[in-house]
């Protein structure tokens, strides 16, 4: 009877603890459902986000303090932020009023608003108490009916005094004070390692965007100045900040896999894009009205990295421009599934074609096939897509459907293999062009492991160690059906993530993703300076150099 009674008992026990547990589950789960029911609820944004003087980043100087849990790329989130500054400017009797980083978009930045709004130009110099760190000096681009500018550019754990000067339609006025970002820590790398070069030309104007250094943790959009010193530094997502895109007032760069942020020159943001079903994969440009054409995954196909999307930018709507396995089922069917190589978060279908880079021209589109080291034209991308040529080794497309599409190589020289950062420059002809881009040399594509590179003079066989990539020149010619190279020079090597770009003064700027190198080169291809960044895991996908004139600086 005794055993009996024990084994109610303990059946008992059990159900209780499973009822506890249950409970336990469900009032997280209720928890989880309110926290983010109060994240999207405006009325609660409102209460848990503050905008009060903060003494640690110095005498009269603003900050935000919000709940930890609040995203900055929350449109009702920004909206608030919007009204907290309304308020605290018409409750403000000085002539200015400085916040340090309002819509945590720049945490290497501050927000200076006057009262008067008839400044004729503006210019100012951040001077860091670490002597070693240079001044950065700047013209800002005057705004129109408003009176409010983003500084960019203070240096982290530093004491940073600004100096301003400006002329307004009545007078002239010079003005200082300090920001304290003592305690402030970057994710990015304060300080490259800098090698001088052999050529004493000037650096071209602009501040490095690091396009993705890939970690375990958080994720970031740093920009370095020329001597190679963190300067901004914007939180994302996840994955990358691919490129960034300019649209008058408004820049534009992706902070994860699915979403595209629009963000304004004071640092709000202004828009956010959603891809929809599809990823965003490594690049995307716009068209003619500014929509986004974005190179992506459609997640409920087992291929991927073959689509292009659209996402109008007033609709939202997102459209499939190309399958690019419709065109090419015949040859698909010929590749195999890669199941050992290093891929993206989500990506583990077949990776036959391995879309890296998108141009846009006048309606059709040129895009970067690492898979088939092929570059691709797509004619009428909007309308009526067709393919228009392919750019390869013949060797690759031979005995394919795809042969004849394959323009004739002109000259004794050695095939590019697995390219990246594929961009078009017109020339004075018609149907003659240039196309620039880096040459990564690497010989290897996962999806047709019997095609022997080595055959077509390429050995490298490893993205990390090889001999040396290239930056590549290819003059095309639609009427003749023919490419030829009409420049090169040797750079570090990378077997995959890699860009380049040629500046307005003829500079050409060169990253050398897995080694983490990038660098900037006269139009003699001399070195003038190369920059060694600390790898978070294993590369740094892109570097680009822009100057943010007409957005941050006049």
């Amino acid at each position: 009877m005794k055993k009996v009674i024990s084994k109610k008992k303990f059946i008992i026990s059990v159900i209780l603890v499973i009822l506890i547990l249950l409970s336990g589950v469900l009032a997280f789960s209720l928890s989880k459902k309110i926290a983010k029911d109060n994240l999207n609820n405006i009325e609660w944004l409102r209460k848990h986000t503050v905008i009060k003087l903060d003494k640690s980043f110095g005498n009269d100087i603003y900050a935000v303090s919000k709940n930890k849990n609040i995203s900055i790329y929350n449109l009702k989130y920004q909206k608030v932020i919007n009204e907290k500054i309304t308020d605290l400017l018409k409750a403000n009797k000085k002539d200015y009023v400085v916040i340090y980083n309002p819509y945590g978009t720049n945490e290497l930045s501050i927000n200076i608003y006057f009262k008067n709004n008839d400044i004729k130009d503006i210019n100012y110099t951040i001077s860091s108490d670490d002597k070693n760190i240079k001044d950065f000096s700047k013209e800002l681009a005057v705004q129109k009916d408003i009176s409010a500018y983003q500084l960019i550019g203070l240096t982290p754990q530093s004491k940073n005094k600004i100096s301003i000067d400006m002329t307004t339609e009545s007078t002239s006025k010079k003005f200082e004070f300090t920001v304290d970002l003592s305690k402030v820590e970057t994710l990015g790398e304060e300080k490259l390692k800098v090698e001088n070069g052999s050529s004493e030309e000037e650096l071209s104007n602009g501040l490095f965007a690091m396009l993705g250094n890939d970690s375990d943790t958080d994720d970031y959009l740093a920009l370095y100045d020329n001597d190679g010193l963190i300067r901004s530094e914007t939180p994302i997502i996840g994955y990358r900040a691919h490129a960034i895109l300019f649209d008058e007032d408004k820049m534009l760069f992706s902070i994860s896999q699915t979403r595209i942020v629009e963000i304004n020159n004071l640092g709000e943001v202004t828009n956010i894009y959603r891809t929809g079903k599809y990823q965003l994969h490594h690049d995307y440009t716009f068209d003619d009205d500014k929509n986004l054409l974005v190179l992506a995954n459609n997640t409920e196909k087992e291929t991927e990295e073959d689509c292009i999307i659209k996402i109008d930018r007033k609709s939202k709507k997102v459209t499939e421009l190309i399958d690019f396995e419709d065109y090419f089922k015949d040859y698909v069917k010929t590749c195999e599934l890669d199941t050992k190589s290093q891929r993206d978060e989500g990506e583990d279908g077949l990776d036959w074609l391995h879309l890296n880079s998108i141009e846009y021209v006048n309606g059709d589109v040129i895009v970067s096939s690492r898979e088939t080291s092929s570059i691709i034209k797509v004619s009428n991308i909007l309308t009526n897509p067709n393919i228009e040529y392919l750019i390869s080794n013949d060797s690759f497309w031979q005995d394919t459907d795809f042969a004849d599409l394959v323009y004739e190589k002109i000259g004794d020289f050695k095939i590019h293999a697995g390219q990246h950062s594929v961009r078009y420059q017109a020339s004075e002809n018609d149907n003659e062009y240039y196309l620039t881009f880096f040459n990564n040399n690497y010989g290897v594509s996962n999806s047709q492991p019997s095609f022997s590179y080595k055959d077509i003079g390429i050995t490298n066989n490893n993205p990390f160690q090889g001999n040396e990539s290239y930056y590549y020149v290819y003059k095309v010619n639609e009427n003749d059906k023919t490419f030829e190279l009409v420049d090169s020079f040797p750079v570090d090597y990378s077997g995959i993530v890699s860009s380049v770009q040629t500046m307005p003064n003829s500079n050409v700027v060169v990253d050398s993703g897995t080694k983490g190198i990038f660098a900037e080169y006269d139009k003699e291809h001399n070195l003038i300076r190369k920059y060694t960044a600390k790898m978070n895991k294993y590369m740094v996908y892109r570097v680009l150099k822009y100057d943010f004139s007409n957005f941050y600086f006049k």
